[in-house]
């Protein structure tokens, strides 16, 4: 939860294989620059571009983002900034694919997003450029509850921005005509088991739920999903279900058992050993840092 990303780094050898924690949040202030190649990642990324505009290689097709935009987009399609005009900066956010999903946004916001579409916001608010300089100096002091409020924060910048007024670029049109790279190819398929996880994480679902839905046989369907995404069809399950719960755990009083059987987890104990094994904590622990961050100080000094 601390450990956030703060440059999305690549092998030399292959632009397009991440060496960054997918499962990381991340957070990047730099002057605009150009990049030699395409590469992705499996985030929702942001990019705030403050007094500077900047032309994108988007899957191969050239798109020009004005002075003064925040854009948003699925990193896993192919992206590289190929020109900027202007001194100022941009501010670089990457949210886990799981976590954005986990906010329950509008379909119509999401599915353009999975479809490989730039979201821009019309316009910047007066705040952004203050508040990402919050944002910057919050997660530099590591604490848990700062994080959260970052966190919360972010969803509600997107969440505004999804209910305002935004524009795109129509990256979609004829896309089915082009000749894509593997990993593009897999797609479709990626996005129809996204958008069902998304919708059923909280019931039980299985790998051949999962195939029926795509027509695919249960063990490409597991590789196909581990390949783009970097991470198992179960583990992706989990992540959804961790950050739900993670939310009830700091909006609502919910007794650990309810919040449990809420988010999808079979069992208490399940739920227990998973979220100990990804935070290092108890739900309560993790609780209590948030909600009264000086007891647990206290009681973990004593």
């Amino acid at each position: 939860m601390l450990d956030w990303v703060n440059r999305i780094k690549f092998k030399e050898n292959s632009p397009l294989e991440t060496q960054a924690h997918e499962s990381n949040f991340g957070f990047q202030r730099h002057k605009p620059e150009i990049m030699p190649t395409s590469h992705w990642h499996g985030h929702i990324e942001i990019n705030y571009l403050f007094n500077c505009s900047a032309d994108y290689l988007i899957n191969g097709k050239h798109i020009s983002v004005p002075e003064g935009k925040m854009i948003l987009f699925w990193a896993s399609i192919p992206h590289q900034m190929v020109a900027y005009e202007g001194d100022g900066e941009m501010v670089n956010i990457y949210i886990p694919l799981n976590a954005f999903l986990s906010w329950k946004m509008s379909n119509d916001f999401i599915s353009n997003i999975l479809h490989g579409e730039v979201l821009v916001a019309e316009n910047l608010h007066a705040s952004d450029k203050v508040i990402t300089q919050l944002w910057q100096d919050d997660l530099q002091k590591k604490e848990i509850y700062l994080t959260m409020q970052v966190i919360d924060e972010i969803r509600n910048r997107i969440r505004r921005m999804s209910m305002e007024s935004y524009s795109t670029f129509d990256l979609n049109r004829n896309s089915n005509k082009q000749d894509r790279k593997s990993l593009v190819s897999g797609l479709p398929h990626i996005q129809t088991i996204l958008k069902y996880i998304a919708d059923n994480y909280d019931q039980k679902i299985t790998i051949d739920d999962v195939a029926k839905l795509t027509g695919l046989h249960p063990n490409y369907v597991m590789k196909l999903f581990q390949g783009i995404m970097k991470i198992s069809i179960k583990q992706y399950i989990n992540q959804l279900r961790l950050q739900h719960a993670q939310a009830l755990l700091v909006d609502t009083n919910n007794p650990v058992l309810n919040i449990a059987l809420e988010a999808g987890f079979g069992s208490i104990s399940r739920f227990y050993d998973i979220f100990q094994r990804e935070f290092n904590m108890t739900p309560l622990q993790f609780r209590n840092s948030i909600v009264n961050p000086q007891k647990e100080i206290e009681q973990a000094l004593s």
